[in-house]
């Protein structure tokens, strides 16, 4: 089982987000949109996220299993099957430390905030999407500020037929190493199932954020917690 982590490139964003959408199917996606997600409207989001991979700060990762054959997402020459992926970003950057990479989050395509909201979704409930988002994106700016660069975790995905294998592991060892290197805290939003993994990693929580699904249809809430691994 050699895994490899290798930098994302315009033929993975495919991959990135079937991966993506399969990992997080829940009782909250299915309040954020209204029926399924069409195949046209998957390839809609990964066409609009090759623009992501040029933006600056940010780091795109991809978990391959070289014993596996190509999905049918994945490009010919991927030397494997992309299991998993991950999308990290560095906050706050002083003119002249920009970095390859975006100082943006892109955990969704269409978060209210955003400067463009680029490819929308038909089936998306923007209205939903936007109260679940706007106050997490608050308990960053509250937890992190806007003076002190901070590394962040955007999002980590692992398809659910390779979970258990060490890819998420693989791509936290990365992104740890980073900002150590920077000498700089790390931030991220975690679910309750990842919370403990995170704990384990040195991350404390400092808040949590409640999203109650009743109001859009749906039963039970969420609860997202904010957490802060400082400087080693």
């Amino acid at each position: 089982m050699p895994l490899e982590l290798r930098k994302m490139n315009p033929e993975d964003t495919l991959s990135w987000i079937r991966i993506h959408s399969l990992a997080y199917y829940g009782p909250t996606h299915d309040v954020l949109h209204n029926g399924p997600i069409s195949e046209s409207s998957i390839r809609g989001v990964a066409e609009d996220k090759k623009r992501d991979l040029l933006k600056p700060n940010t780091w795109h990762w991809k978990i391959v299993d070289t014993d596996l054959e190509p999905s049918a997402d994945d490009a010919p020459d991927n030397g494997g099957r992309t299991i998993a992926i991950s999308v990290w970003s560095m906050h706050i950057v002083k003119k002249g430390e920009e970095e390859e990479g975006s100082d943006e989050p892109t955990t969704n395509p269409a978060v209210a905030g955003d400067e463009e909201l680029g490819f929308l979704p038909p089936e998306l409930r923007l209205d939903a999407l936007t109260s679940l988002f706007k106050p997490l994106r608050a308990a960053q700016k509250e937890i992190m500020g806007s003076s002190e660069a901070y590394f962040m975790l955007n999002s980590v995905a692992t398809h659910p037929d390779y979970r258990g294998r060490g890819a998420a592991r693989i791509m936290l060892d990365w992104g740890l190493k980073e900002a150590d290197e920077k000498d700089l805290p790390t931030y991220l939003a975690a679910t309750g199932l990842a919370r403990p993994i995170y704990e384990k990693r040195g991350f404390v929580v400092v808040k949590g954020v409640k999203w109650d699904r009743e109001p859009w249809g749906g039963e039970g809430r969420d609860i997202h917690w904010c957490m802060l691994r400082a400087r080693q």
